[in-house]
């Protein structure tokens, strides 16, 4: 029996080697992608974990990256209402520039690199534009930066105890506690409501590009265009009976 010759010309194999190599190709490139280390966010920060504590931890957030980067330049990015306008509710985030680039960072998300070329860094609506993508379920409206001027912090009082078995008492010790660093806080506690309703919460009063700003642990936190001293009982009060009904013994923690 005669054995098997190949056609003429021999068996080519030039063809499935080619395929091979471009599959160990892509195998090696996929291989190489998920190795490849994410880029390194340019804080390391630690959030409070406070109730509608977006403005606030955001606050504390700038106030961290200023410790650390100093006056690089770094933005609140709230948007909700309109600049003028007194009472401003909506959502916060830091936008900040490291390294040539914008990133956000924002208590839902933590860091993301914006698509957006530093020399628009002033342009809000530029900006705020890849960062409400994350919220498509929003209408969010008027974008608006806003930072903080130079403040001398007062000196710290009493603080409540953190392990405070009332949360709005814990949240707001914390957020008093952690904005004090940088600037005059006032923290008081009071009652609202009439009968079984009765409640007793807390507010942080502290000034953050030059608005008045109360957060409470129920509602967040509200700015005011008003000029006073956060020390002022009586204004502090008069405030939080806009939000709160039968607000009742507002005093100094």
């Amino acid at each position: 029996m005669k054995g098997l010759r190949p056609a003429a010309g021999g068996l080519s194999f030039g063809p499935v080697r080619t395929t091979v190599r471009f599959i160990l190709g892509l195998v090696g490139v996929t291989a190489a992608l998920r190795s490849a280390p994410a880029e390194k966010p340019p804080l390391a920060h630690a959030m409070m974990g406070v109730t509608n504590g977006c403005f606030v931890e955001t606050v504390a957030f700038l106030d961290r990256w200023k410790e650390v980067h100093g006056e690089t330049w770094a933005r609140l990015l709230q948007w909700g209402a309109r600049e003028d306008a007194e009472v401003v509710m909506g959502h916060a985030v830091a936008i900040c520039e490291s390294r040539g680039a914008l990133w956000s960072w924002d208590i839902n998300y933590g860091w993301h690199k914006l698509p957006v070329d530093a020399a628009q860094r002033e342009a809000v609506e530029v900006i705020a534009a890849p960062v409400l993508k994350r919220y498509p379920k929003v209408s969010a409206r008027f974008p608006t930066y806003r930072h903080d001027f130079p403040q001398t912090p007062a000196a710290a009082g009493t603080a409540v105890p953190v392990a405070n078995a009332n949360p709005a008492l814990r949240d707001a010790s914390l957020v008093g506690a952690a904005l004090a660093r940088h600037r005059p806080v006032n923290v008081v506690r009071f009652s609202y409501g009439t009968g079984d309703a009765l409640r007793e919460s807390a507010a942080v009063v502290f000034v953050f590009h030059g608005r008045y700003c109360v957060y409470v642990p129920e509602i967040g936190t509200v700015p005011f265009r008003v000029r006073t001293s956060v020390q002022n009982i009586r204004m502090i009060q008069d405030l939080l009976r806009r939000a709160f009904p039968a607000v009742t013994g507002v005093r100094k923690f």
